[in-house]
């Protein structure tokens, strides 16, 4: 089994699967806790590189990069460690724990994170 956690919100044991990764977990939670209409979530793709990341739940989105601080963003954390790749690209095994928190960006504790990615990829685009 695999235990998905929304800080906030619901959480779901899944039966694990060979070759799962975070974004079959994921969908695998939605399809468990559809009938209760308790999860949604949306995806963005950032390359092949990171892969796929959160950027909403439950109608919480990441917040809209402007001039205003603090940005929060959706970590992806597995066994109490944030993820380092999207969730399509992190393997997930039997047991896991996975855990989406709603997370104020901090740039010196998130560097080197999928956070400091997400973050400069959405302050890119806002820029161009």
């Amino acid at each position: 089994m695999v235990t998905i956690t929304i800080t906030g919100g619901p959480s779901v044991q899944v039966p694990w699967q060979q070759g799962m990764n975070g974004q079959t977990a994921i969908e695998a939670a939605y399809n468990a806790l559809s009938p209760q209409k308790s999860f949604t979530y949306v995806l963005q793709y950032y390359g092949s590189q990171l892969g796929y990341l959160v950027e909403m739940i439950n109608g919480t989105y990441d917040s809209f990069l402007s001039t205003y601080a603090p940005y929060f963003f959706w970590d992806f954390i597995v066994n109490g460690t944030a993820s380092n790749t999207g969730i399509d690209n992190t393997t997930i095994n039997d047991g896991d724990i996975i855990t989406f928190t709603y997370t104020t960006y901090n740039a010196i504790s998130h560097a080197d994170t999928t956070l400091a990615t997400k973050f400069a990829a959405k302050s890119a685009t806002i820029s161009n």
